[in-house]
């Protein structure tokens, strides 16, 4: 007999349905990502799979299948149980708009003005956080994000015993690009940070998220503390410039230490030039006095 269907008969069907509700719960706070930037859809219980572009209908087809499959181990019948219910549940409004947004629409996002002042290097703000959650564990939720370090800061900002954690990406431009990702990924999933001021002190454990700026840095919290010790204040165009006196900088020390070696060429060449003329006036001494030897040898003889 099939291992899976051995260990699936082992649970009853009132156990299923108990790992199921945990399951769906566990989806309803809203820490499994289910949607992608381009607005397809992946399952969070096959993370190893290769294909996680799902559209709504072929990912909800996907979780009543697997969840009502016999040849399934347990876990994964009540996991795919519960998503099949929180997709038709608390997600049916994507239903109507399961095609993959056009790259066009991905840009939709307002993108930021010149003068908007964010916190550099990147950094971005997680809020209602578990107080005991580890940087290594909230990284590897966040890990499609790529995170360079993620530095809980415990208790401090909310008005429970949850607390927040700051998210440290690249200094690049591809490390802005994640941290706008990051913040768009929350904002589309109504975790943002307008949606934390509206419900500062939600118990459901959701976390909330955005990237860090100039009201995040000059608060008096524990968040405020760590950016202002850790970052500063620079619009996009100060970045920008930023780099270009960087790579003007970089481009001047280059150039001057093509001139220094050309420098030490151009002496290498006199010093070559003048060892060749000494070697060449040495080698003319010596074949006169040589000359000059036979021509004293040949007129004794005679």
């Amino acid at each position: 007999m099939d291992t899976s269907s051995e260990e699936a008969s082992e649970i009853s069907d009132s156990e299923l349905d108990e790992y199921e509700e945990d399951y769906y719960s566990m989806l309803k706070t809203g820490n499994h990502r289910v949607r992608n930037p381009d607005g397809t859809f992946r399952c969070p219980f096959c993370a190893g799979k290769k294909k996680q572009e799902y559209l709504y209908k072929d990912l909800l087809q996907h979780a009543t299948g697997v969840g009502a499959s016999n040849s399934r181990r347990a876990k994964e019948k009540a996991t795919h149980r519960a998503f099949a219910r929180y997709l038709k549940t608390d997600l049916a409004d994507a239903a109507g708009s399961s095609q993959p947004a056009p790259v066009e629409q991905e840009q939709h996002a307002p993108k930021p003005s010149d003068d908007e002042l964010f916190v550099w290097p990147w950094m971005g703000v997680l809020i209602n956080v578990p107080a005991e959650e580890g940087g290594f564990k909230l990284g590897e939720k966040i890990s499609d994000f790529n995170p360079v370090d993620v530095i809980p800061l415990g208790p401090g900002i909310c008005q429970s015993e949850r607390g927040a954690a700051v998210v440290r990406f690249n200094k690049d431009w591809s490390g802005f690009k994640d941290a706008m990702a990051f913040e768009n990924h929350f904002k589309a999933s109504h975790r943002g940070k307008k949606d934390w001021n509206e419900r500062v002190g939600d118990g459901s454990g959701m976390f909330y998220g955005w990237i860090a700026r100039d009201d995040d840095y000059n608060s008096k919290d524990i968040v405020g503390h760590h950016l202002q010790k850790h970052g500063e204040l620079r619009t996009i165009s100060d970045v920008t410039k930023e780099e270009s006196k960087e790579t003007g900088k970089i481009v001047a020390i280059l150039a001057n230490q093509i001139e220094v070696k050309n420098k030490y060429l151009q002496d290498l060449e006199f010093r070559y030039n003048v060892t060749a003329l000494s070697l060449n006036r040495i080698m003319e001494e010596k074949d006169k006095l040589h000359q000059a030897y036979n021509e004293g040898m040949s007129t004794k003889l005679h």
